[in-house]
């Protein structure tokens, strides 16, 4: 649920742990939102499911086993902890923000949210020090998403980078600076945190 650069500053910041293939692995983190590029709907990229009492989740733990039980690719760990933080931001921001207001109220607050990403950027770049790093496009295997589409995204990212001074000083009208960092903190321990990467 969160912008491109929130998940390129997530994964950027497990890598400096993790210390995979950082090309692939960062990729990997963008690439659940290339539905975007491809005309698909977000649930098959992103592992939607509704519970039984028709909430939706992101079902992480199917991608793990589809994916990651047998082999662990740089690519596909950055695509499982995109998932995973995801789902924190579902549950710490989208639902305690914009789920369940009236539909009028709902529209305003979702256009208020992504005037709100595109601020965030600037802000998010320079409080994590992250820079744009340089993309080998590769084919991978994947069947949710097709990997083509890849240099789409990351010149949109090229972009977000190149942009990121011309909102920054604004002010946000829906999110709080320091609950997204605290969100994006979260997302990173939570995935830090899963024993079975």
């Amino acid at each position: 649920m969160g912008s491109r650069i929130m998940h390129y500053c997530i994964t950027s910041k497990i890598n400096a742990r993790l210390k995979l293939d950082e090309a692939p692995f960062l990729l990997g983190g963008l690439a659940p939102d290339l539905n975007k590029y491809m005309n698909q709907q977000k649930s098959i990229s992103h592992f939607a499911k509704y519970d039984a009492n028709g909430v939706i989740y992101t079902d992480y733990n199917a991608f793990f086993d589809k994916y990651l039980i047998n082999r662990q690719s740089p690519f596909h760990i950055g695509y499982y902890f995109h998932l995973i933080s995801d789902e924190v931001w579902l549950r710490d921001i989208y639902f305690k923000k914009i789920k369940y207001l009236p539909t009028e109220e709902k529209k305003e607050a979702q256009q208020k949210y992504y005037r709100d990403f595109w601020r965030l950027n600037g802000k998010l770049i320079d409080h994590y020090s992250i820079a744009l790093k340089q993309f080998l496009v590769e084919p991978v295997d994947i069947d949710e998403v097709d990997y083509s589409y890849l240099p789409e995204l990351i010149h949109d990212l090229s972009r977000d980078f190149e942009r990121m001074n011309e909102a920054k000083e604004e002010q946000l009208e829906l999110l709080d600076f320091d609950e997204v960092i605290q969100v994006l903190e979260k997302s990173i321990q939570t995935c830090l945190e899963d024993s079975r990467i």
